[in-house]
């Protein structure tokens, strides 16, 4: 038996080395060069110290449009469109259908153009639909029939305006008043993609005021149509009143300010159990958010609301909300395995071996970060490269102007596939600074995203 034993033992030794006593006659194939990068080539020095923000104005070539009635007005500029709706000029139905009625004189082909972004959208999120939008169909119509009234014939009032007779879900060019209707509620019925946030108290800043921003990162389209809609919008309702920065034709909440400051912005999370998607007591989170901002004039007060009725919302989300002295981050969960409704603030536990050395600063990804609720942050590498990166641009930083901010904010360098907080999705770069009470953006046009990109002027969100 030791016989056999040792003639076995010799054979694979021989298989092993294939009878080569060692690599002095190996050549290495070719091979061409690493496309791996230096964690210093990461980032670049980006400068936007001196350099103000540019102040678009209306192209003389488009006119501006301004409805009969007054209750809507349509300034094209450069990069996005600057909207006005007046709620004094007419009901929540008629604001809606003025909108519409302005949008087909600024862009004919507005219906088209959407219509097809939407079954991108729609085939991306349900790839084995096969042609039935029936399930689509019956979620738009659920979520919007619980919204409040004023918004439900907000949105009607638009779908009549911008459709002709057509009604249904398909995929044939044509913008039914179903899918206009489903404009609205992109977030709630299909769900979003990537987004990241920070704010900086006032401990960070050279001016004492806080500095917020707001990365929004979505599908855009397969020829980037979302990058040609890009929208300002400016809500005139009294006590109401409020500053969106969103898309052509969207009366939701993606990016938001009120007049006394509340910063509202959504970040999706979804379910880290899968729990199945259901309609049953569900509504709208994007115009609870809506509703917040017309009526809260704290974050805090705003982030309540929001946490209080997180169990009627379709996802789980994430929506940052900042004022001049204040911010937090409401975690809706919806269901208990996703974990508990909470507001994080710097003061916050977080889920183990999650680090966040600066309580001058607080962070936003796609995941929740407070302990005890469903960590989709510290294992998937898309959420916790940029949470880290936030970290270790920012954590420590004092004394930080708003260019400052931008150039630690745009610093990383877009010529490689790494994860970014800038990914090739961006939509929209929207920066608040609570010492001038102005909105800064980048509006990236259909090249996508730029390495230095320029920063718009808002304007000032108490007018």
């Amino acid at each position: 038996m030791k016989k056999w034993f040792m003639i076995y033992a010799a054979a694979m030794l021989l298989l092993t080395g294939c009878g080569r006593q060692g690599y002095a006659d190996f050549n290495p194939p070719e091979q061409g060069a690493s496309d791996l990068k230096p964690v210093a080539d990461i980032y670049a020095e980006r400068h936007y110290e001196g350099i103000a923000p540019t102040a678009e104005q209306a192209m003389e070539t488009v006119e501006t449009v301004i409805t009969g009635d007054g209750a809507c007005k349509i300034r094209c500029l450069k990069s996005y469109y600057d909207v006005t709706l007046d709620y004094s000029k007419g009901s929540p139905y008629e604001i809606g259908a003025a909108y519409a009625e302005a949008i087909v004189k600024v862009r004919g082909n507005y219906p088209a153009i959407v219509e097809e972004y939407l079954y991108e959208n729609i085939k991306a999120a349900f790839p084995n639909l096969a042609g039935d939008y029936t399930a689509i169909e019956q979620r738009t119509n659920t979520i919007c029939n619980a919204l409040r009234k004023e918004y439900q014939d907000e949105i009607r009032g638009f779908a009549d305006g911008i459709c002709g007779d057509a009604e249904g879900f398909s995929d044939d060019g044509i913008l039914s008043r179903g899918e206009a209707q489903l404009i609205q509620l992109v977030p709630d019925v299909l769900r979003g993609t990537a987004c990241s946030a920070l704010t900086a108290d006032g401990s960070a800043t050279a001016s004492g005021a806080r500095i917020t921003s707001r990365i929004l990162e979505w599908q855009l389209g397969s020829e980037n149509q979302l990058c040609t809609m890009h929208t300002l919008m400016h809500i005139q309702n009294g006590a109401s009143s409020f500053t969106s920065v969103t898309l052509f034709g969207i009366m939701s909440i993606l990016t938001a300010i009120n007049h006394d400051g509340v910063m509202m912005s959504i970040l999706d999370v979804g379910s880290k159990e899968h729990v199945p998607y259901t309609t049953d007591d569900k509504r709208s989170y994007t115009y609870d958010i809506r509703y917040a901002l017309e009526h809260c004039i704290h974050a805090r007060e705003a982030a309540e609301f929001l946490r209080d009725n997180a169990q009627h919302y379709p996802y789980c989300v994430n929506v940052l909300c900042t004022d001049a002295e204040d911010a937090c981050v409401a975690e809706l969960s919806v269901e208990p395995d996703d974990g508990t409704p909470l507001l994080r603030d710097a003061n916050t536990a977080l889920h183990d071996g999650l680090r966040w050395d600066d309580p001058a600063f607080l962070c936003v990804v796609n995941s929740f970060a407070a302990k005890g609720n469903a960590d989709q942050l510290t294992y998937n590498a898309n959420n916790v490269i940029r949470w880290n990166r936030y970290h270790d641009l920012f954590c420590g930083q004092r004394g930080l102007t708003v260019s400052r901010y931008k150039e630690l904010l745009t610093s990383e360098q877009l010529d490689n596939d790494l994860v970014r907080i800038r990914s090739g999705g961006v939509v929209h770069l929207v920066l608040a600074d609570y010492d001038t009470r102005r909105l800064q953006a980048v509006f990236p046009d259909t090249n996508g995203i730029a390495e230095t990109p320029e920063f718009i002027d808002l304007g000032s969100w108490e007018t």
